[in-house]
């Protein structure tokens, strides 16, 4: 109770303060010089009435509606028409520059002087580490699961050698100790853990956000090593096509496609297909069963946004089916050979889901908001391993209720409601686990940052929150209150230390989170009824950005410690044909070190190094033991080289896996390799590497390769020859002992097509809606004036940069403006001294193409590779 008295003593002191919070959003507004815009007004397109304006060097402040729902900042200034610019709730001190070419972009300087594909924010108390689209593209990404390679902090890898299923691992325990979510919805962490991660394709994410340690109680708090959430393409912001191919060596093939239609400033609607399929019995090993199963998927999700003044409402539905199939195949038998009967393993899921977000900002007070959060599923599993079935399903509502209002003078408080049912029919064989789950909740968050050097970012911030969780499960109903304290100093913008400890609790599934112990011979032994496990989690951040020599760098040190009250032991260990379930009785623990570093080393090359050590035990039958399956430790490298010119980029990562303890084994281990004999694996390193080329008019193309150095572990499974145990071999069947690829090397290759938006502009428009790349319009007014819209085809910045300064260097023209959403050149000019066939030849040899005048080929080879078209 100590611990709460002192989150309510340091809630009750940041009540009576008055400091500057992240209720409030900051910028800075210059022109394409660098020069400060002064004297601009600023204001949210929802409340006129709270505003700002830019001081002498165009900075300014502006209180926050909320820090739920992205909203629209409107900026009006003398010489220039009103444009507005959408911002996250999680964005900050960005610089907004409207240039000579009139764009209005961001770029976020709370990191490094550029903005990374992959970065740790200096701005939050909670350690977040986020991975953007670029940094996705750095792999092949076909899915969650493969969207970690380039990443110290999660560690993915296979949980047997025969069903395919993944595990992450995070602070050194594994991911059902991490809150996965999508959107900041709790996903897939039930009966939808054993594949989940493949459920969630990467042509569907927009980026990935990962909080270390104890994080916000607002979602909930089964996370006792922090929260991964993922937010997916948003039809408002998304291309109106997006297509991805991609082939591997081995005959798998998926396909995505992504279609976005806006049908107007309020409403936009998107639908995200994937499908994947792999036909092809591989045995590399000669044990005969599927090194990699057969599979079969379909995934669409239809998304729907609209907005209003006063009103957020989204709504989503996602259909999953999802077939495998693994296990023995007659052909890899001779004829003398073949077994009376196959171990086989068919797994047929299928999945349903509606879910989605109600937003009001109509209170009388505009910084005040609430937000309903919500989701019905369905989860149904049908799955045999040899003799053993598994029957699965699961039906759940969950429901988040959050309101958000000041407090004083730049401080604000987040309360709310949460509340979640899950009803489980589930069953292996004998062992019977129906049950109904339901978990309500009421919680408090308080946030409270105080700047106190506006020049150099100095100033501290602190996140307390403080839960109260009812939970009715087989034991009864109890009472659990939680805490969580996340606090931060900056010493500048750059320099930020963090420390962070909070209580976690979660319900465990003993089926499915042992779901890898399936295939293998061992009898599921529940010795009690699973209690609600129960953790502390303590950490230590600290992250310094620089630039060292005109490049930019970071370094960041992580230390985190998680200690249990209370886990479900599964116990391997006791005996070679049982795993043992039952409630810890005595220590439980796991310390988690990284160290990482990123660096640019030359232009366009950078360099990424982590090492990480994990120490994690628990005790079982009395004994504190090393977990199995945990190493203790791993390194990544990883290079990226681009040359932006011609389109190129490649990368390349590498990934070294220390050892692991792996389950004791009883009896005659003669005839099994000597790593099995010791129950420890060998330390051995991964490679995979990627190249990239962007073709222009939309196309891209990859091909890469996983694990080059054809790595694969020695005899995955035991007791191969004699899956049902009619001969009586020294080793029982088990596939489950895996710590490293059972197939080798795997090389594919792939591409990517984009089709913007292809909406004509109003030009005559009093007011622009732009997002953070798009642009404002100058007033020009001329006797002999005239204007010209040409269809043209830009991709980015630099296209408008090279089309504005290189049309208003024709005589006669006075400004030219680029529209990256209609993909229109606007132009103004004098009548009298140019003509629109000019203007479209001079468009057409700056490379691009000018309505029915295709781009002038020599021109545009000589344009960027970001600026040729797609």
């Amino acid at each position: 109770m100590q611990f709460y008295k002192y989150i309510l003593l340091l809630v009750g002191l940041a009540w009576s303060q008055l400091a500057y919070s992240q209720s409030y959003f900051s910028g800075q507004l210059v022109n394409g010089q660098g020069e400060a815009i002064i004297s601009a007004t600023i204001h949210w397109q929802d409340s006129a009435s709270i505003g700002a304006v830019t001081d002498f060097e165009g900075k300014f402040r502006i209180l926050r509606l909320d820090t739920v729902q992205p909203h629209t900042l409107e900026i009006r200034h003398l010489s220039y028409e009103p444009v507005s610019v959408e911002i996250l709730p999680s964005e900050q001190d960005l610089i907004l520059t409207v240039g000579d070419d009139l764009l209005l972009e961001q770029a976020t300087v709370e990191v490094t002087a550029k903005q990374g594909d992959a970065f740790a924010s200096t701005i939050n108390p909670i350690n977040v580490e986020t991975l953007g689209q670029c940094e996705l593209r750095r792999a092949a990404c076909c899915s969650l699961a493969e969207s970690f390679e380039n990443n110290g902090t999660v560690n993915v890898s296979f949980t047997d050698a025969v069903t395919g299923a993944r595990d992450i691992e995070m602070l050194g325990l594994r991911g059902i100790y991490s809150q996965l979510m999508i959107e900041n919805r709790p996903n897939f962490n039930r009966l939808g853990l054993a594949y989940g991660l493949e459920y969630i394709p990467g042509t569907f994410v927009e980026s990935i956000q990962i909080s270390k340690g104890a994080s916000t109680v607002r979602n909930g708090v089964e996370g006792l090593t922090g929260q991964i959430n993922t937010e997916l393409i948003k039809p408002h912001n998304a291309p109106k096509l997006y297509l991805n191919g991609f082939l591997n060596h081995l005959g798998r093939s998926e396909l995505n496609l992504n279609l976005a239609h806006k049908f107007n400033e309020r409403t936009a609607t998107g639908l995200l297909l994937h499908g994947n399929y792999f036909n092809q019995a591989i045995d590399h090993n000669g044990d005969n069963f599927m090194d990699i199963p057969l599979k079969r998927q379909l995934n669409a999700l239809w998304r729907l946004n609209h907005r209003t003044k006063n009103l957020h409402a989204e709504i989503n539905a996602q259909a999953i089916l999802d077939q495998r199939e693994g296990g023995q195949v007659a052909s890899f038998f001779s004829a003398a050979d073949l077994p009376q009967r196959l171990y086989q393993i068919d797994s047929d899921i299928e999945r349903y889901e509606v879910f989605g977000k109600l937003g009001f900002i109509g209170f009388d007070n505009p910084l005040q908001s609430l937000a309903l959060i919500y989701s019905l599923s369905q989860h149904n599993q049908s799955s045999s391993f040899g003799d053993r079935l598994y029957e699965g399903k699961q039906n759940t509502a969950y429901l988040n209720l959050l309101f958000q209002t000041p407090l004083g003078k730049g401080q604000e408080l987040m309360a709310g409601f949460n509340y979640r049912l899950d009803d489980f029919q589930e069953q292996v064989n004998e062992l019977n686990m129906d049950r109904r789950e339901q978990q309500s909740a009421l919680f408090a968050e308080y946030n409270w940052q105080q700047e106190l050097d506006p020049e150099t970012g100095r100033g501290f911030g602190l996140i307390a929150g403080l839960r109260l969780d009812q939970v009715q499960t087989l034991n009864g109903t109890e009472y659990l209150p939680t805490g969580r304290l996340n606090f931060k100093y900056n010493f500048n913008q750059d320099f930020i230390i963090r420390a962070s400890g909070g209580r976690g609790i979660r319900l465990p599934n003993l089926l499915i989170e042992n779901f890898r112990y399936l295939p293998s011979s061992r009898a599921f032994i529940l010795n009690e009824t699973p209690a609600v496990e129960k953790a502390w989690n303590y950490g230590l951040n600290i992250t310094r950005n620089y630039i060292l020599g005109e490049r930019a760098g970071s370094l960041s040190l992580d230390v985190y410690r998680t200690d249990f009250e209370q886990r479900l032991v599964a116990d391997i260990d006791h005996s070679s044909s049982q795993v043992q379930f039952y409630n810890l009785d005595g220590r439980s623990f796991a310390n988690s070190i990284l160290l990482s570093w990123t660096q640019d080393l030359i232009e366009n090359l950078e360099l990424r190094l982590a090492y990480k050590y994990n120490d994690v035990y628990t005790t079982q039958h009395g004994q504190l033991t090393w977990m199995a399956f945990s190493p203790r430790h791993r390194g990544l490298m990883a290079l990226q080289y681009q040359l932006p010119k011609s389109g190129w980029q490649f990368n390349l990562n590498s990934q070294l896996v220390g050892p692991q303890r792996l389950p004791t084994l009883y009896g005659d281990l003669s005839n099994l390799p000597a790593y099995r004999q010791e129950a420890r694996s060998p330390t051995f390193a991964l490679v995979n590497a990627q190249v990239s080329k962007k073709l222009g008019k939309g196309w891209e193309v990859y091909l890469g390769g996983e694990n080059l150095t054809n790595y694969r572990q020695e005899q995955p499974i035991l007791g191969a020859q004699d899956p049902f145990g009619q001969n009586l071999q020294p080793q029982l069947f088990d596939a489950s002992a895996v710590y490293a690829p059972v197939f080798g090397t795997m090389v594919y290759a792939g591409f990517r097509y984009t089709l913007g938006e292809k909406t004509k502009a109003d030009p005559h428009a009093g007011q622009h809606h732009a997002t953070k790349e798009h642009h404002a319009t100058k007033e020009h007014h001329h006797e002999n004036g005239a204007e010209l819209l040409i269809k043209s085809d830009p991709q980015c910045g630099m296209c408008q940069t090279t089309i504005s300064q290189g049309l208003e260097q024709i005589e006669g023209v006075y400004h030219a403006s680029v529209n990256l959403n209609s993909k229109t050149v606007e132009v103004h000019y004098d009548e009298e001294k140019t003509n629109p066939a000019a203007l479209r030849k001079a468009l057409s040899q700056l490379g691009y193409p000018a309505d029915e005048l295709p781009a002038d080929p020599k021109a545009h080879d000589q344009l960027p590779a970001c600026c040729q078209q797609h």
